[in-house]
């Protein structure tokens, strides 16, 4: 017979131990307090039902039946503990899948919402500017290239002969209307950039023109620079160096006007011109605008008049002598009336291009040493009321009272005493830095240049052996033999240029 050995019940608190366990292995299930006393209310009602049971058998089927159950609840808490983590991963596996989703669904949904608005049809107003903007954009770049190409081609081809005619005072946007309308060209425009490049802006001339449509620009603008009615008329030149009285006297010559208009037509003049406020006073001078008469070949229509023709040289010199000349005369602290004056003496006392700064230099240096310039010129201008044609300076010239003769008044003379050249201008804007006080015309070259010298005795010993032998008055002596003498206030250069 099979021996169950009967172990008594606990009393409450006697052992701590299975206490202990029941509550690890309800702790291992994931059982909280209020399971583990229902466990144990269940399992109390099942010792209940055993009581009944004889002494030897309770205790064995009390043991085994706490064991067997202990064990069922285990297995089956297990098996809710596997489905549970089942489920758990399923509905990881869900919510992961369903954000994916979502998240894919998002995307889509924006990438639609943006080709949607991409693929927003136009509203008809914004087709038509659209089309008004490619219509405009269309033409200017067809103008743009047709006016490029007419400007850039160099070479003729062939084409039909036309004849157009250009009015006298026809400003150059004008000259390009005829030419347009005329059909020699195409494009104004075109036109108007070429001559503006070309440097001929204000030099086409008017009357009859024989012209070609298959003519380039450069051609067409030669053939107005240097035809028309102009070639049979006359040009008259103005030399470096000619005074106003000369260039009458030449005028008058030549059978272009007479002397009398052209002078009364300059000094006509002075009172409107642009540098009037420094013109020397009129009672001082032969002509106020002497200087200003810019040396150059003017072309003369054949009933020009007077005014028109002072009016024509004055506007030549005002272009020449530009806003960088008049810079360079304020930094030399020089007005224009004294540049002229300066650039006059120059042009008269040497006829060497290249000695123009020395000359000026030259001046420098006497005015800042207190001395008479002496120079012969002056005497001539003087003397000649601006003809010169004097062959030779005598002594006695050296003594005549006028505000223009350097013998005899210290400084500049009152104006410039003939119309210099710009090569002149320009070397008295750049002079040279040097100690040359004298000068003399070279004898041994003769050819109008000149030796120059830092002291007198320099200077007289070179005029000793260039000096000549000839006939002297008991009244009357040239210059070479003065230059031999120094006075106490001065000395002279020995220079006889006054035949120029």
């Amino acid at each position: 017979m099979l021996e169950i050995k009967y172990k008594p019940k606990p009393e409450k608190g006697t052992d701590e131990r299975e206490i202990d366990l029941e509550k690890e292995i309800a702790s291992e299930k994931g059982m909280d307090e209020k399971e583990i006393g229902s466990e144990k209310k269940i399992i109390d009602e099942k010792e209940i039902d055993i009581e009944g049971m004889d002494e030897e058998a309770a205790p064995y089927h009390k043991t085994e039946s706490v064991n067997d159950q202990m064990k069922d609840l285990q297995d089956e808490q297990n098996g809710q503990d596997k489905t549970s983590t089942r489920r758990i991963v399923e509905d990881e596996s869900v919510i992961r899948e369903n954000r994916q989703r979502s998240g894919r669904s998002k995307r889509r949904d924006k990438k639609r919402e943006k080709e949607r608005k991409e693929k927003k049809p136009w509203r008809l107003w914004q087709k038509i500017v659209t089309g008004l903007l490619v219509l405009v954009l269309a033409v200017v770049l067809t103008f743009g290239f047709s006016l490029w190409r007419e400007y850039s081609r160099t070479e003729c081809t062939e084409g039909t002969d036309i004849t157009v005619t250009i009015e006298q005072g026809s400003s150059t946007r004008e000259v390009a209307e005829t030419l347009k309308e005329a059909g020699v060209i195409r494009y104004e425009a075109s036109f108007l950039l070429k001559i503006y490049f070309s440097g001929y802006m204000g030099q086409l001339r008017y009357g009859e023109f024989t012209l070609n449509d298959g003519m380039c620009l450069d051609d067409i603008i030669e053939a107005l620079v240097t035809g028309g009615a102009q070639q049979e008329e006359l040009s008259f030149t103005i030399p470096e160096g000619y005074s106003i009285p000369m260039i009458a006297e030449k005028l008058e010559e030549e059978d272009v006007m007479s002397a009398d208009e052209f002078l009364a037509a300059v000094e006509a003049a002075a009172e409107d011109f642009e540098y009037a406020d420094i013109l020397p006073e009129k009672d001082q001078v032969f002509y106020q605008l002497e200087g200003y008469l810019f040396p150059d070949t003017y072309y003369l229509s054949e009933d020009m008049t007077g005014e028109e023709l002072v009016a024509k040289v004055l506007d030549e010199f005002l272009n020449k002598f530009d806003e960088e000349h008049v810079a360079k005369a304020e930094a030399l602290d020089l007005t224009v009336e004294e540049v002229l004056i300066r650039a006059s003496l120059v042009q008269k006392e040497t006829e060497n291009m290249d000695e123009y700064p020395t000359v000026a230099g030259v001046i420098n240096n006497r005015l800042e040493q207190d001395m008479y310039l002496q120079f012969d010129s002056t005497v001539v201008y003087a003397i000649s009321e601006g003809l010169y044609g004097v062959d030779r300076v005598l002594y006695s010239y050296l003594e005549v009272d006028s505000p223009y003769n350097t013998y005899k008044n210290k400084g500049l003379p009152v104006g410039p005493i003939c119309n210099p050249s710009l090569e002149a201008i320009d070397g008295v804007l750049q002079p040279e830095e040097h100690d040359y006080l004298y000068f003399q015309t070279d004898q041994s070259k003769n050819d109008g240049s000149n030796l120059y010298f830092e002291t007198y005795e320099e200077h007289s010993a070179a005029a000793a052996t260039t000096e000549t032998t000839s006939a002297q008055d008991e009244n009357e002596a040239t210059t070479e033999s003065k230059t031999t003498q120094e006075s106490d206030t001065s000395t002279t250069e020995g220079t006889t240029r006054g035949n120029n």
